[in-house]
């Protein structure tokens, strides 16, 4: 995570515990275009972070929620109940209606207590074994124009916000090292990224001129440990890309996050 700090920037890395939930609407949201209907089958969730180590242990680090979206396509029911204007409810269709298309299928729309909105979009994929989660090299992990003079040597050395570089300069390699201890049979690929959409990211002025986040992208690798539909595992790989102005110039910094997390009742 980089920091601002005067004409310079600090590097924090650490590990982290979270717990994230899910709970259905029990509806659907139609999108309604006359001769099609788009249906968001629509999912909430909440996520809290906190550290794991470090002398702030314990404190939550961050906080977000939002809905997930898989996107069905259907034809425009005829008036307001599929029964044209009939009581009682039907499944007649508009004359002529076609059930619309749409490139991603796959929506996550999140708000952020820094004050950024984000609405990213992409697809899912079911694969079998273990997937493959890729490494990262230096150009994904360090910032992109540093003035003249400003180093990145914290990137590579240990330190008291750096407790371990391997994992700065690979931040996908404890993924890697989780799947050795629990391997998955099968696996749910989701992928979303707010540069599919074109929408910017929404940030308040404190954070446009500080920090603004430019674009978000993240995988989650849902996976079933026996082989069966019951999926316990979730991974994750996400890069939040910041924009923070150091000594005069604006620095494009990503910043990474990982995890590993079982299910629980």
């Amino acid at each position: 995570m980089p920091l601002p700090q005067e004409a310079n920037y600090i590097l924090k890395n650490f590990s982290y515990y979270e717990e994230l939930t899910f709970s259905a609407i029990h509806g659907t949201a139609p999108n309604r275009g006359g001769f099609g209907t788009q249906v968001a089958n629509t999912l909430f969730y909440e996520q809290r972070v906190y550290f794991a180590e470090g002398p702030a242990k314990d404190q939550l680090v961050h906080a977000e929620n939002g809905s997930l979206l898989y996107l069905s396509d259907a034809k425009q029911l005829l008036g307001p109940y599929g029964n044209g204007e009939n009581p009682g409810l039907g499944n007649e269709t508009v004359p002529n209606s076609v059930a619309p298309t749409q490139t991603y299928d796959f929506i996550k729309q999140m708000s952020v207590p820094h004050g950024n909105s984000i609405l990213a979009s992409g697809h899912f994929q079911s694969g079998t074994g273990v997937p493959t989660i890729p490494m990262l090299s230096q150009s994904d992990i360090l910032p992109m124009g540093l003035p003249h003079g400003i180093s990145t040597a914290q990137y590579t050395t240990k330190s008291v916000g750096n407790l371990n570089p391997d994992f700065t300069l690979n931040p996908n390699q404890p993924l890697n090292n989780a799947l050795e201890i629990s391997p998955p049979k099968k696996f749910i690929l989701l992928e979303v990224d707010t540069a599919h959409s074109g929408i910017p990211v929404t940030n308040i002025g404190f954070e446009q001129q500080h920090a603004k986040v430019s674009r978000y992208a993240i995988s989650y690798w849902l996976e079933s440990l026996d082989g069966s539909d019951n999926f316990t595992q979730l991974q994750y790989s996400q890069n939040i890309t910041m924009e923070i102005p150091i000594a005069g110039q604006l620095v494009t910094f990503p910043h990474i996050t990982t995890n590993t997390m079982v299910k629980k009742a």
